[in-house]
């Protein structure tokens, strides 16, 4: 049982009470309870809880989302909201203070375990290398940049950035990617992708003596945090140190693997103040990094005093790409369960640029986003995805469904709701065989609108899922209020299921509560026989993941229709 500590903040004694009773019985430790968000401050500040239940009405001058926004000052403590109010104005405010959940009362204890263990998952460690999450990572660079001294931004002020030596400490953040890893999981199985990055981890924490925090990001990314330095080429040095570790052999079930890393550098304060900021400059260093053939490292530089001419060049080929007939759709099959049939697919959009070869979506779907390129993209992958699944129907490969992502542009775009229903009637499939992934962040953004288009659309026949389930605001109200027909689990649950309490009851959580509300399950990033396994057992409706197939070019995947190799599909 979980020893997480709770701190509750309820100014209705009895309520404090028999919540305070329910998280007891649950496992957890209830450190304290409070009824002004003053003393939940306070509280916050001197103790430390693993997490924070608050109302959002309190007595006196404070409320619960003012108490939220001071603690968000010093801490990155997760708070979930409870309260009976789902009025408009209070939303907005609720989403400013990016909260970890928000239940409605009254709710059941069920609804409660499954948010708290959400939560505490999102914001505490990586389950596969036992280090840091983005979340961890995030906060402590947040930290180690309000214990700086002000006079380093005065002095910064007089300072030409492109100057190698510094006269005051700057603070190093580094972006790792492992380069073409995918391989080794393609090759040798999931759970020795997962190997691979706990041997990373363990080599990075103990060849650097300067790291103030070591995280793992997401899939097989790291985040660095170094001690301040005073000259930028120490951190060349190490960045070096870190290619030449990450490069030794891994000796693995009798296999002798190399891999290599692309290196993306920042430099509080000199490239920016903001902890996202400083994140996404590293990140673009890192991939920068990569395009220059991986194995290397590359510092940020700014807008104002560089402009990468090859990142110009492909905005102007993005801008090419659709008119010259480069992008493909591609298509990763989606699998029952119980059968093994082939039930549909995902369609996910490729990139083959006529020089540079398939560019990684992670580089280009961003691009395409900030120029709203997007929008048309989006439009064309609908459009070949809904006429391709028509003909494999009509030419007896069954009635095949297809899923296609909608983006956060493309979603508040206007009478976005007519133009998707057009693009339907114009390829010829069947509304019921199209299924529209939306993220919880994205309805998020203006619920009333949100909830008017998705009716409109289910009204038409479309089915629409809740996409990355769990990973984002994960609030369980909105799988009432909302009229989605799928949930997806979103991979972090499905990876280590076997081997993690937590993460285990809170997908036989998830699968059940679907249920109960007749919503159909699929889980994403399927890689092993005993997650397959697992998901059978507790009834998971259907998979996607590289256990079955990778995304398939349509020919490919028309292969796999054709010849029906569910051999390949184990124990069916």
């Amino acid at each position: 049982m979980s020893k997480s500590k709770i701190l509750i903040v309820e100014d209705e004694s009895i309520i404090a009470e028999d919540l305070a009773d329910s998280l007891r019985v649950m496992g957890y430790t209830v450190m304290d309870i409070v009824s002004s968000a003053e003393e939940a401050i306070l509280i916050a500040v001197e103790k430390q809880p693993n997490l924070i239940l608050m109302d959002v009405m309190l007595q006196g001058k404070m409320d619960g989302i003012t108490a939220a926004e001071q603690i968000h000052l010093t801490s990155q403590i997760p708070i979930i909201f409870l309260t009976a109010y789902t009025d408009d104005k209070t939303l907005q405010r609720v989403k400013a203070t990016n909260p970890f959940g928000y239940i409605v009362k009254p709710f059941e204890e069920r609804n409660l375990y499954l948010t708290i263990e959400i939560a505490l998952q999102r914001h505490q460690y990586d389950p596969i290398t036992q280090l840091p999450n983005r979340s961890l990572f995030t906060a402590r660079l947040n930290e180690t940049i309000s214990y700086q001294n002000q006079s380093s931004l005065e002095k910064l002020c007089h300072l030409n950035k492109s100057q190698n030596d510094i006269s005051f400490p700057i603070i190093p953040i580094l972006y790792i990617s492992l380069d073409r890893i995918n391989r080794i999981k393609i090759t040798l199985g999931g759970k020795n992708g997962e190997l691979v990055l706990c041997t990373v981890a363990k080599k990075l924490n103990k060849s650097i003596d300067s790291i103030d925090m070591l995280a793992h990001l997401e899939a097989a990314e790291f985040g660095i945090i170094l001690k301040p330095v005073e000259k930028k080429q120490e951190v060349a040095d190490i960045a070096q140190s870190i290619l030449d570790t990450i490069s030794q052999p891994i000796f693995l079930e009798g296999y002798e693997i190399y891999i290599t890393a692309s290196i993306g550098i920042t430099f509080y304060p000199l490239d920016d103040v903001e902890a996202n900021e400083l994140l996404k400059n590293a990140n673009a260093a890192m991939y920068h990094a990569q395009q220059k053939g991986g194995n290397n490292y590359q510092f940020h530089q700014s807008e104002t005093a560089f402009i990468s001419l090859e990142q110009l060049g492909l905005e102007t080929d993005l801008h090419n790409a659709l008119k010259r007939s480069e992008f493909q759709v591609y298509y990763q099959p989606k699998v029952n369960i119980k059968t093994g049939k082939i039930t549909g697919a995902e369609a996910l959009v490729r990139w083959c640029h006529p020089k540079r070869g398939l560019v990684s979506p992670a580089e280009f779907i961003p691009l395409a986003e900030e120029t709203g390129l997007i929008i048309p993209i989006g439009e064309w992958v609908l459009r070949t995805a809904c006429n391709q699944t028509r003909i494999w129907q009509e030419v007896g490969f069954g009635l095949l469904e297809i899923a296609v992502n909608l983006s956060r542009c493309q979603f508040t775009q206007r009478n976005i709701q007519e133009r998707i229903i057009k693009i339907i009637q114009e390829t010829g499939l069947k509304p019921n065989y199209l299924e529209l992934e939306i993220t919880e962040s994205l309805v998020m953004q203006n619920e009333k609108a949100a909830t008017q288009i998705m009716e409109a659309w289910q009204t038409f026949g479309i089915n629409i899922s809740m996409d990355d389930f769990g990973t984002g605001y994960s609030s369980l109200s909105y799988l009432r209020e909302f009229p989605f027909d799928v949930i997806k689990i979103d991979r972090c649950f499905i990876r280590n299921i076997t081997e993690d309490s937590k993460t285990e009851a809170i997908t036989i959580a998830i699968i059940q509560m679907a249920h109960n509300l007749n919503l159909k399950v699929v889980a994403e990033g399927v890689e092993t026989q005993s997650e397959l396994d697992f998901l059978r057992k507790y009834d998971c409706d259907e998979i996607q993941g590289y256990l079955f197939s990778a995304p398939l070019p349509t020919s490919k995947f028309e292969n796999l229709l054709k010849t029906n190799q569910l051999s390949k599909f184990p124990s069916i």
